[in-house]
């Protein structure tokens, strides 16, 4: 229970400088997503997210209304469909990621560095175990 309501509490404040920015956290992972690895197919975009593509279908819709996102057919293969930032997209983008960064720290300034890191390595030692599962 304690992880599941700092979970809860931890995206509460994320949600919060998110909004700041018009962005809901699924809109925000979109836009992280394909800023870090550029123009993305929707497959790819659902599999690093853990989300259908229908899903993300309205995410992308809603980004694309903003302006902030386009979507491209493959060159080689019309079927497949690219999204990108665009300009305004990158400038939000870039923006964004030090405010994700810093509310993530404020976050874990209760631990000192050997706690983060430990906390580190405990959390990605759990990913990999429920990758496998």
């Amino acid at each position: 229970m304690r992880f599941l309501r700092f979970n809860l509490l931890s995206h509460k404040k994320l949600e919060d400088e998110l909004e700041k920015l018009d962005l809901t956290s699924p809109q925000f992972y979109v836009l992280a997503t394909i800023g870090y690895a550029g123009g993305l197919p929707f497959g790819e975009i659902g599999a690093k997210m853990m989300v259908t593509v229908s899903n993300l279908t309205g995410i992308v819709d809603r980004l694309e209304e903003k302006k902030l996102v386009s979507r491209q057919r493959d060159d080689q293969d019309r079927r497949v469909v690219h999204v990108v930032l665009t300009d305004r997209g990158t400038k939000l983008y870039k923006n964004s990621i030090p405010l994700f960064e810093k509310s993530i720290s404020l976050v874990y300034t209760a631990l000192d560095k050997a706690q983060q890191k430990e906390l580190s390595a405990l959390l990605r030692k759990l990913n990999r175990s429920l990758q496998r599962s």
